[in-house]
Protein backbone atom coordinates (compact mmCIF):
# COMPACT_ATOMS: atom_id res chain seq x y z
CA UNK A 1 0.00 0.00 0.00
CA UNK A 2 0.94 3.23 -0.43
CA UNK A 3 0.58 6.63 1.26
CA UNK A 4 1.94 10.28 1.64
CA UNK A 5 3.05 11.91 5.29
CA UNK A 6 0.35 14.29 5.81
CA UNK A 7 1.04 15.77 9.00
CA UNK A 8 3.65 14.87 11.95
CA UNK A 9 4.40 15.44 15.75
CA UNK A 10 8.15 14.95 15.37
CA UNK A 11 8.58 15.34 19.28
CA UNK A 12 6.10 12.60 20.41
CA UNK A 13 7.81 10.82 16.63
CA UNK A 14 4.33 10.14 15.51
CA UNK A 15 3.16 10.29 12.20
CA UNK A 16 -0.15 10.04 10.27
CA UNK A 17 -0.05 9.20 6.87
CA UNK A 18 -2.49 9.51 4.16
CA UNK A 19 -2.99 6.20 1.97
CA UNK A 20 -4.47 5.74 -1.50
CA UNK A 21 -7.87 4.17 0.37
CA UNK A 22 -8.28 8.20 1.18
CA UNK A 23 -7.72 7.20 4.80
CA UNK A 24 -4.76 7.55 7.69
CA UNK A 25 -2.64 5.60 9.21
CA UNK A 26 -0.61 6.52 12.04
CA UNK A 27 2.75 5.39 13.17
CA UNK A 28 5.26 5.55 15.59
CA UNK A 29 9.12 6.16 14.02
CA UNK A 30 10.94 3.60 16.10
CA UNK A 31 14.35 4.61 14.65
CA UNK A 32 16.34 8.21 13.56
CA UNK A 33 14.88 8.48 10.36
CA UNK A 34 14.66 11.35 7.74
CA UNK A 35 11.16 11.98 7.08
CA UNK A 36 9.35 14.52 5.73
CA UNK A 37 5.53 15.92 5.27
CA UNK A 38 4.60 14.71 1.65
CA UNK A 39 7.04 11.92 1.41
CA UNK A 40 5.82 8.88 -0.46
CA UNK A 41 5.54 5.82 2.05
CA UNK A 42 5.02 2.03 0.88
CA UNK A 43 4.70 -1.04 2.76
CA UNK A 44 1.82 -2.80 5.46
CA UNK A 45 -0.05 0.30 6.35
CA UNK A 46 -3.26 -1.49 7.57
CA UNK A 47 -1.44 -4.00 9.68
CA UNK A 48 -1.06 -3.63 13.51
CA UNK A 49 2.33 -3.92 15.63
CA UNK A 50 6.26 -3.59 14.04
CA UNK A 51 5.96 -2.70 10.32
CA UNK A 52 9.15 -1.96 7.71
CA UNK A 53 8.27 0.43 5.80
CA UNK A 54 9.97 2.21 2.48
CA UNK A 55 10.30 5.80 1.91
CA UNK A 56 9.96 5.83 -1.54
CA UNK A 57 11.08 9.79 -1.99
CA UNK A 58 14.07 9.31 -0.12
CA UNK A 59 15.07 5.66 -0.80
CA UNK A 60 14.85 4.71 3.04
CA UNK A 61 13.71 2.11 4.89
CA UNK A 62 11.67 2.79 8.00
CA UNK A 63 11.39 0.81 11.29
CA UNK A 64 8.00 1.58 12.58
CA UNK A 65 4.95 0.82 14.95
CA UNK A 66 1.96 0.93 13.28
CA UNK A 67 -1.01 2.20 15.73
CA UNK A 68 -4.19 2.34 14.17
CA UNK A 69 -4.81 2.57 10.55
CA UNK A 70 -8.63 3.42 8.83
CA UNK A 71 -9.08 6.46 10.97
CA UNK A 72 -10.33 10.05 9.42
CA UNK A 73 -8.39 13.00 9.12
CA UNK A 74 -9.90 14.30 12.75
CA UNK A 75 -8.84 10.98 14.17
CA UNK A 76 -5.41 10.84 13.10
CA UNK A 77 -5.19 14.54 14.25
CA UNK A 78 -6.50 13.53 17.68
CA UNK A 79 -4.13 10.53 17.90
CA UNK A 80 -1.35 12.73 17.27
CA UNK A 81 -2.35 15.33 20.04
Amino acid sequence: MRGVVSFMNAEDRLVAVLTEHGEYTVIGIMEEAALSVGDTITGPLEALDHQILENETRGTRLSVYVEDFELSEQDARAKLG
